[in-house]
């Protein structure tokens, strides 16, 4: 069974969620935030991106 392919609306606001979420991780912890994080979230695989949207708590 093919998977759907999530369109870029879509995994665009889901990478904007992401990084949202780890900034305030960072911010709360005192900690810095690298920027350049959304070049790793741009080039993964869908599946890939839901398994981290997962580990930060976003559905």
């Amino acid at each position: 069974m093919a998977t759907k392919k999530m369109s870029d609306k879509v995994k665009g606001s889901l990478i904007a969620q992401i990084m949202s979420e780890m900034k305030s991780v960072a911010i709360l912890q005192n900690k810095p935030f690298d920027e350049g994080i959304f070049f790793d979230l741009i080039f993964m695989s869908d599946k890939e991106l839901l398994k981290v949207s997962r580990l930060c708590g976003i559905k």
